[in-house]
């Protein structure tokens, strides 16, 4: 579903002005907009299943809003970190693909 951006913000030759071109904000937007509705609702629904009731307005908010922030940076943090896997490579575009793919995992929740 989001595989495009995720290729494009793990490309090291992206620059952070790059990042923030149309294109790629509105990919950010709607992934980051996407994967926070479905936090919540995670939330909400873990709430519901170990409290018997949902989370108030105000928490979903504060919730939603932390949530936004954490995965915005986390688009940034991971241009950064794969700019350095491809430095510490000394520019080998494959390795760092490889490198990234293989440890996404430990990304995702940030992005």
């Amino acid at each position: 579903m989001f595989t495009k951006l995720y290729l494009e913000t793990t490309n090291p030759k992206l620059t952070l002005s790059g990042l923030l071109s149309p294109r790629i904000m509105i990919g950010i937007f709607d992934s980051v907009l996407f994967h926070t509705i479905v936090y919540v609702l995670f939330c909400n629904v873990g709430s519901w299943i170990f409290f018997g009731k949902v989370l108030s307005k105000e928490i979903n908010a504060r919730l939603a809003i932390a949530l936004t922030i954490i995965m915005v940076l986390g688009y940034i943090g991971r241009l950064l970190h794969t700019r350095e896997i491809y430095r510490a490579y000394d520019g080998d575009i494959e390795k760092t693909r490889k490198y990234i793919d293989d440890h996404y995992i430990s990304w995702v929740f940030l992005s």
